[in-house]
């Protein structure tokens, strides 16, 4: 039984405050939280809610529909997944509640039910914009909801999800991915070139270099602290990230990295140690790249300025994330190492690096310093002088 006598005391109050939280777990998962005044309301409520996880797998699909399903998720969810990555369970949940599914009991819930919900998203509002070209995130959402439910509630549970409901949730054919997903060198030391000419922050260009030379996503770029860059080694940890809110877009920094292959250690090539050089000269914080006030880049702040560089040098580029296409695939082609490459850029899988670097899937360490002499090739430190 998991009934955790804590206690709490405010600024106010001379007494700590005294309460119970009573956790219920299945398969060493907690599947249910809830805190109350008194020992006893706690044990009440842990044994009852303990006998409706116990149910046999028949008895929860007959009684469960799947919209009391969803509310289970996102309970739980709640008390385990990050903010933001809940935030964006939450925008999709829209599309779940009130749909032909909500009333389904989980034991009739079948792929003709999932055709039957993707039908009613094709004649859903958003279905007109032309910034809505698919359904896929909001069926990837379900998937993770029902798959929580086979894993936590009935393992006997089959998740009805195939190949043919995602190509169904297209409104449009899928525009295939061009080959060359990555910015050329030559196009790359253009666009370094015009954000330092063109911003007034020198932050922009500063960090345009680090991801186009490491391979770092935003996130991690912006989360860079001092203490994490050793440059007599020249060396650099990636420990933390930073996430945005998705309703007000504020920034936050995480102690924690995307996946645990994530945190990581990279050598830097020579043209990054002599920026970072310059720039821990001129730090007056502990983060590495900021605002004009010292403070957490906004994304969207970020985004404005790449994109403005890639359109004014007619690139057909809109991301933060080609930077890491681009080392990805220049690293590859110059190493024939894929195991540096991936190592690299924290991937726990191979296939997932060859889907960044997939024009030369055939190659694969030394990752940084040659890919640093690609894209700089014959040229000067040009931000010696910034």
């Amino acid at each position: 039984m998991a009934i955790i006598k804590r206690s709490y005391r405010t600024k106010k109050q001379k007494k700590p405050v005294i309460f119970y939280q009573a956790e219920v777990f299945i398969k060493g998962a907690r599947v249910s939280v809830k805190t109350f005044r008194t020992k006893r309301e706690a044990v009440l409520w842990h044994e009852k809610e303990q006998c409706k996880f116990t149910f046999s797998p028949a008895s929860l699909n007959d009684q469960m529909t799947f919209k009391e399903c969803l509310d289970r998720f996102f309970e739980d969810a709640k008390t385990r997944i990050m903010r933001v990555t809940l935030q964006r369970y939450e925008q999709h949940a829209v599309y779940l509640y009130n749909t032909p599914l909500a009333k389904t009991k989980m034991s009739e819930l079948k792929g003709i039910k999932i055709v039957e919900w993707i039908d009613w998203l094709k004649k859903h509002p958003t279905a007109k914009s032309l910034k809505r070209s698919s359904f896929v995130e909001e069926l990837r959402c379900l998937k993770t909801v029902l798959f929580w439910y086979k894993n936590f509630l009935n393992e006997d549970f089959n998740v009805p999800i195939t190949k043919k409901h995602k190509q169904f949730c297209f409104l449009r054919p899928k525009t295939p991915r061009r080959p060359d997903y990555f910015i050329k060198p030559e196009d790359a030391k253009k666009w370094v070139e015009w954000l330092k000419a063109n911003r007034s922050n020198p932050v922009y260009w500063r960090i345009a270099t680090f991801m186009l030379l490491t391979g770092t996503r935003v996130s991690e770029a912006c989360g860079l602290k001092w203490d994490v860059v050793d440059l007599e080694r020249s060396m650099v940890r990636i420990v933390r990230r930073v996430s945005w809110d998705k309703i007000n877009k504020n920034p936050s920094l995480d102690n924690v990295t995307k996946t645990t292959n994530s945190a990581r250690l990279l050598i830097l090539p020579k043209r990054l140690q002599a920026l970072l050089s310059q720039m821990k000269k001129e730090a007056v914080g502990d983060l590495v790249f900021t605002d004009s006030k010292g403070e957490l880049l906004r994304y969207n702040a970020i985004q404005s300025a790449f994109n403005a560089g890639f359109e004014a040098l007619n690139l057909p580029w809109r991301s933060t994330h080609i930077c890491r296409h681009t080392f990805a695939t220049l690293a590859l082609m110059e190493t024939k190492n894929l195991s540096a490459v991936q190592a690299s850029l924290g991937h726990t899988e191979q296939k997932t690096t060859q889907v960044y670097a997939k024009t030369v899937a055939l190659l694969s360490s030394e990752t940084g310093e040659k890919t640093a002499s690609v894209i700089f090739k014959d040229s000067q430190l040009f931000w010696e002088n910034s």
